[in-house]
């Protein structure tokens, strides 16, 4: 699965903000850096083991950092350093480990240019580092000194990977099945592949707010928007190295983006295009959610969708010059 970006922006506001509790804390994000070397520090301190070396070396390739970057933000004047340092960090082991194991099912050998901990370690000890970055990433959350967030974070955690899980159940499944999918189910399951763990990240701290029930239902509906987004772009990479899209998976965005029956036009651009223009309109979807969101979560997360929007306009002068005519 590909990466996007979105860059840490720091507040230029250099005020406080007290919370209901009489709590005070710092408006600014903490820095990414505290949460690369939590994460890292975590693994460190655990026993010697082949599953820890590998998921040290998957946290050492790098990667954008997105989830953890939006955390941030997110708790920004809502928790205090150490407690919004932890849950940026659980969030991003959350999503690592989701990648190791998709290496796995999709039998990648490079991740982020590198070696894929499965390409180095083998299939069985990939499935232990991504269980171990799974389970590393409870400790954290549980190390969280304020209890109502701990034990919130938590819930949802448990919530957001349990519907990953299934949704990449269901695209697995569907590729030994090889039977056709409805719209909507597989706008649902591309939905559950992707958003939830964007959700996590975006609700970490606008939940500890006293609208917290309907700023959590925003964070689903903005996460929802986005992942569809982003997922329709990844899938439309794979067009990059396969001659024959009808081979995809039935839950391949391709495959529900195809032109009435009786199109007589070229029905492989016009099927780009499709994607393309549902893209836009999730972004668009997330655009105006976004307007509700606080600062300076808005601004990062307006970052990102200008990201996945540059993103889909170089898809689309990329494929369309290739498949002209």
């Amino acid at each position: 699965m590909a990466a996007v970006d979105v860059s840490q922006q720091q507040s230029t506001d250099t005020g406080v903000s007290t919370l209901s509790s009489g709590l005070t804390h710092a408006s600014n994000p903490a820095p990414l850096s505290a949460v690369n070397q939590s994460m890292i520090d975590a693994l460190a301190h655990l026993r010697p083991s082949p599953a820890r070396d590998a998921a040290i070396y998957h946290l050492e390739t790098g990667g954008h950092r997105m989830r953890a970057k939006l955390a941030l933000a997110s708790s920004a004047g809502r928790l205090d350093t150490h407690d919004s340092t932890a849950a940026a960090a659980a969030c991003e082991l959350l999503h690592n480990a989701s990648l190791i194991h998709d290496d796995i099912s999709d039998h990648d050998l490079y991740r982020r240019g590198q070696a894929s901990v499965r390409s180095l370690y083998g299939d069985d000890v990939a499935l232990c580092a991504g269980d171990l970055l799974l389970t590393t990433a409870y400790q954290i959350a549980a190390g969280i000194r304020q209890a109502s967030t701990a034990r919130r974070l938590m819930a949802a955690m448990a919530d957001c990977t349990a519907r990953v899980i299934g949704g990449q159940s269901v695209e697995l499944a569907g590729r030994e099945q090889r039977q056709p999918v409805s719209r909507a189910d597989y706008l649902a399951a591309t939905r559950a592949k992707t958003a939830p763990l964007i959700e996590l990240a975006l609700n970490v701290g606008v939940q500890t707010d006293d609208n917290g029930e309907a700023n959590a239902r925003r964070g689903h509906e903005l996460a929802a928007s986005i992942g569809l987004a982003y997922q329709i772009l990844d899938d439309l990479d794979d067009l990059q190295t396969t001659d024959d899209p009808d081979r995809l998976h039935p839950l391949h965005a391709w495959r529900h983006h195809q032109p009435p029956r009786g199109y007589n036009g070229d029905k492989r651009k016009a099927t780009l295009l499709r994607c393309l223009q549902h893209v836009r309109a999730a972004l668009d979807r997330a655009d105006r959610l976004t307007g509700h969101l606080p600062a300076p979560l808005a601004r990062d997360v307006r970052q990102l969708l200008q990201r996945l929007a540059d993103q889909s306009r170089a898809v689309s002068g990329r494929a369309l010059t290739q498949h002209k005519g």
